[in-house]
């Protein structure tokens, strides 16, 4: 029968000194992680003070030193910044190894401040490791020499084993805070409304600006839901409405609203977060909505100029126009009159020619387009080649089609709309193409590399041409744009052919796009997708 040896008091301290270090591991709050670690090291081997500072990568984080000395917070720095280079806690950092120093008046490596009111003989010093990265040090002294053991080197050693744990987990979640704290500041300055909302349509959280919007603190918003809250303001409801189907990952919305109760539009942009991880199944929605009412002031102050443009200037051109038709009765053809009259007769169409086109591209860009037709394009194109031979003839123009137009598909298009950007780019290849050019017209079909694959439909226009020089290219589709060259000088033109052919294929969901040089000419060309019949 074996006899049992009772516990030794110094065991018993020790295995009740890692009971308590170990139940740091419940602690997230890393300022009380760092001050219950100083206080059980010091317990635990008679330390008269002691010092412990965080590694914040390959610098000290200097808003966690922890001295239990009389020192002010700038002394705490100077002090550490010293120890570090010269003394026993940068010989530890280096070595990564805890050490003992017997008698400080025989030791080297510890620094000794020549006002220092405390004296200091015996020291103990352990690095806090954790995945072989240091996270802090930790340092005990005593005003006898010998006093520390080798034992007490071993505890301090499993010490702060079981506390860098801790101390990492503290970091990360002060860190967590820390992000949160900056992301909450960051969300409040955000000028747009923002709501995040659960798979239920539930607000998670809204900003300031959102809480205004509703008339409301941010914070009262938590937990109520986005239906509730579009019957306060019908600019919700779209949101409300997204938040009812059926969630998929991915999924992204654009739209415009308009708050009637406050008189303001917005420009909408939504869209799903998924779930981060396995644990965390939840899915949800982030709406910001965007102040565009300016935008739409405007948009509506133009609109109203457009109408007046398009109504009252009539009106005093035509008179303009009679009238000078009325002085040419009685003015001799060859005299100077007669030719100014003619200069007054051309701007004044110029102007009604300005204000054709602006007004045609403004229809196109306002109005409902209706692509309710099937259209052979290879009988589009051959329409569009009849029309511009005669406009071509007279510059004494080569245009010619390199196409087989039998091959060509059928496309659902507007036509009236269609073949009017198709002549716009031939007709500007005619301005811009000295007499006696070439101009080819060229319609095909090509496959789309990628996701999905598909067809298009391709209309390019190349002429041997003035070319454009490379600083203009980005502007070319600008409206009223006109590349300033030699040899344009005498070219008439409002700038908004090309704008118009923009707008007309984009509103067919297709592309435009140019390649030229200067002297030697340009290539102006579009797709459209074509679509199966069930798309």
């Amino acid at each position: 029968m074996s006899q049992l040896h009772p516990v030794t008091q110094p065991e018993s301290k020790d295995l009740q000194l890692l009971s308590e270090i170990s139940q740091l591991l419940t602690m997230l709050d890393l300022d009380r992680v760092l001050q219950t670690v100083i206080d059980l090291a010091a317990k635990s081997v008679g330390a008269a003070k002691t010092s412990l500072f965080l590694q914040d990568g390959t610098d000290i984080d200097w808003e966690h030193i922890v001295v239990t000395r009389d020192l002010s917070s700038d002394q705490s720095i100077a002090v550490v910044r010293r120890v570090m280079d010269t003394g026993l806690a940068g010989w530890v950092s280096r070595t990564r190894e805890g050490t003992i120093i017997e008698d400080t008046f025989h030791d080297d490596r510890w620094h000794v401040f020549p006002d220092d009111k405390y004296p200091v003989r015996s020291a103990l010093c352990v690095p806090f490791l954790h995945n072989d990265r240091l996270l802090a040090i930790l340092t005990l002294v005593h005003p006898e020499p010998n006093h520390f053991t080798r034992h007490h080197l071993m505890v301090m050693t499993i010490i702060a084993n079981q506390a860098s744990v801790a101390i990492h987990n503290a970091q990360l979640f002060y860190r967590v805070q820390a992000l949160l704290r900056q992301l909450e500041i960051m969300l409040k300055a955000i000028p747009d409304a923002l709501f995040i909302m659960d798979d239920q349509g539930d607000i998670i959280l809204i900003n300031q600006a959102a809480g205004e919007l509703l008339g409301i603190d941010s914070d009262a918003a938590e937990g109520r839901t986005i239906a509730e809250f579009s019957e306060i303001d019908s600019s919700l409801i779209p949101v409300r409405d997204i938040t009812t189907e059926s969630i998929k990952t991915g999924e992204q919305w654009s739209f415009d609203v308009r708050s009637e109760q406050q008189k303001r539009d917005f420009l909408v942009t939504m869209s799903v977060w998924e779930k981060p991880s396995q644990i965390i199944t939840k899915m949800g929605y982030v709406a910001v909505m965007h102040d565009i009412t300016r935008l739409r002031d405007l948009s509506r102050f133009k609109d109203t100029m457009m109408s007046i443009a398009s109504h009252d200037l009539r009106t005093p051109l035509s008179l303009i126009v009679g009238y000078c038709d009325l002085i040419g009765l009685d003015v001799e053809p060859e005299s100077p009159t007669a030719q100014y009259l003619e200069v007054i007769r051309r701007s004044t169409n110029r102007m009604n020619t300005m204000l054709d086109d602006l007004l045609r591209v403004e229809q196109l860009r306002s109005s409902p387009l209706e692509l309710h037709e099937q259209v052979a394009m290879g009988d589009l194109v051959t329409k569009v080649m009849d029309n511009l031979q005669p406009v071509a003839g007279r510059k004494k123009h080569q245009l010619d089609l390199a196409s087989d137009l039998d091959v060509l598909p059928r496309l659902m298009v507007d036509p009236i709309m269609l073949r009017e950007a198709m002549e716009n780019y031939i007709t500007n290849a005619i301005k811009y193409t000295p007499d006696g050019g070439h101009i080819t017209v060229q319609a095909y079909v090509s496959s789309v590399d990628g996701d999905g694959g598909g067809e298009r439909f391709n209309y390019v226009v190349q002429d041997n041409g003035l070319g454009i020089p490379e600083q203009y290219i980005n502007r070319l589709f600008d409206s009223f744009f006109r590349a300033k060259q030699p040899g344009t000088e005498k070219i008439e033109g409002t700038g908004l052919g090309l704008s118009l052919v923009k707008t007309v294929v984009e509103r067919h969901s297709g592309e435009v796009w140019v390649e030229t040089q200067t002297g030697v000419g340009s290539r102006f060309g579009f797709w459209l997708p074509i679509r199966k019949q069930n798309e």
